[in-house]
């Protein structure tokens, strides 16, 4: 036994309807097909409408680009306090030493100090041989070797001071020395 199939005839509006979506994918088709990068004219797709990453230099006038976000920071960051990066650069680095004999048995302080207008930036303290450049290798005992800061509290440092005391049997020397710029660096 057969089953009759009944076809019911189409709508007014499913025929419009078949009509209009026939009709939109034959001209996505035909546009497709015909447009090509040589038929768009030249400065008329917007930005927003090119891939990213598409473009390169070739195509990009660069002198017309302002900076970037990060460019801006580090152009701000390149200053301190108002000051651009050459301020910092010191034009001139002393070292300040000082020296002074102490005789066996005994103890010593002494300090080296930067100039008005200068700061530290380092230093150091050694027993060295008397009239010489030379450390001794004998027993003399450092006991303190450290920064001297700012008055006030400036955060700066304006000396560096050595203790210590002479074991050796003979006359040594206690030296301090500090690195010097100026303040300004």
């Amino acid at each position: 036994m057969r089953a009759i199939v009944s076809i019911r005839r189409p709508s007014a509006a499913m025929v419009v309807a078949l009509v209009a979506l026939f009709a939109a994918l034959g001209g996505t088709g035909y546009a497709a097909a015909t447009l090509s990068g040589r038929s768009i004219q030249k400065h008329t797709i917007p930005a927003n409408r090119v891939v990213n990453d598409a473009l390169g230099g070739g195509q990009i006038n660069e002198s017309k680009l302002g900076p970037v976000p990060a460019a801006q920071q580090a152009a701000t960051a390149q200053q301190l306090q108002g000051r651009d990066a050459s301020a910092f650069l010191a034009s001139r680095t002393r070292v300040e030493i000082n020296q002074l004999n102490v005789v066996t048995g005994s103890s010593a302080t002494v300090t080296a100090s930067c100039l008005q207008g200068e700061k530290g930036i380092g230093g150091g303290a050694a027993w060295m041989i008397v009239n010489s450049d030379n450390p001794t290798s004998f027993d003399a005992q450092l006991n303190a070797s450290f920064p001297l800061p700012a008055a006030g509290g400036a955060g700066e440092i304006t000396g560096w001071r050595a203790v210590g005391i002479n074991r050796t049997g003979g006359t040594r020397g206690l030296r301090a020395y500090v690195i010097c710029v100026p303040r300004t660096a």
